[in-house]
């Protein structure tokens, strides 16, 4: 919906202030851009490198004169880290390192406000991971981004977010500052999430989250609080009444027993 991709069927989604579904399909690419899960699937195999990271600005037709675009190009490729001697290279030449920081720099070549980035290390090894957050650091610096960032890795969400909203069955249970979430969770489901972290301690074997081994259907969740039928906390109201998002103290939280 962001990336107006999807229409929105109730709400509103603001950027700098203004509605999103205001701004014509053109406007919302020059501010907001994605970077994908997987860069091998999402980058054209059949275009060099140079193609795929201009793509933005050809297609808004902003590319300006060739040797403008070429200098663009070589900028945005070193902003990376990535050699623009590779820029005549295709996406299955280049390492999975290397193809996500294709793929970022596609995203900011347009110098968006916003960069959706959909579990953009998931993909890869841990110790690519690592170089890939601390380049996302680094450009969020330089460039004043802004990112929203969909991730199942917590470690990850630690590392790079300021802000958490954990979700659960498509609904946000709980909103807080990174900090806040993960030294005192008040949902719990937020609470699971963080027993569910796996420690290298073999000592302490797997972790115990108290969620049983089944899960509720998406399409067709259960009744009151979706959570209910998994939370060793629930009683009666949470079985009939949906929580609201509401605020308690310095987080936002959708439970009808916050954990104190």
């Amino acid at each position: 919906m962001a990336l107006g991709l999807e229409k929105i069927t109730s709400g509103e989604i603001y950027i700098g202030g203004q509605v999103i579904s205001s701004l014509g399909s053109k406007d919302i690419a020059k501010r907001i851009q994605p970077v994908f899960q997987d860069p091998y699937s999402s980058l054209n195999p059949r275009k060099s490198i140079s193609k795929i990271i201009s793509l933005p600005l050809r297609a808004l037709g902003v590319a300006g004169t060739k040797k403008e675009l070429n200098e663009l190009i070589d900028e945005t490729m070193e902003t990376v880290g990535l050699p623009p001697r590779l820029k005549y290279n295709y996406p299955n030449q280049l390492s999975g390192g290397q193809r996500q920081r294709v793929a970022v720099a596609r995203a900011i070549i347009m110098r968006p406000d916003v960069v959706l980035c959909d579990e953009p290390t998931s993909a890869l090894d841990v110790s690519v991971q690592a170089q890939i957050l601390n380049m996302l650091m680094e450009l969020r610096r330089e460039l004043n981004l802004t990112y929203v960032l969909i991730s199942h890795d917590l470690a990850v969400v630690e590392h790079i977010a300021t802000k958490v909203a954990v979700m659960y069955l498509g609904r946000i249970v709980e909103e807080a500052e990174t900090e806040k979430i993960f030294k005192k969770p008040c949902h719990p489901y937020t609470q699971a999430l963080m027993e569910s972290v796996l420690t290298p301690d073999p000592k302490l074997g797997l972790p115990e989250t108290h969620l049983g081994i089944a899960y509720p259907n998406p399409i067709d969740p259960p009744s009151g609080c979706t959570f209910h039928p998994r939370c060793r906390y629930a009683k009666g109201i949470c079985h009939s009444d949906v929580p609201e998002l509401t605020r308690d103290g310095d987080c936002l939280i959708a439970c009808h027993y916050p954990l104190s």
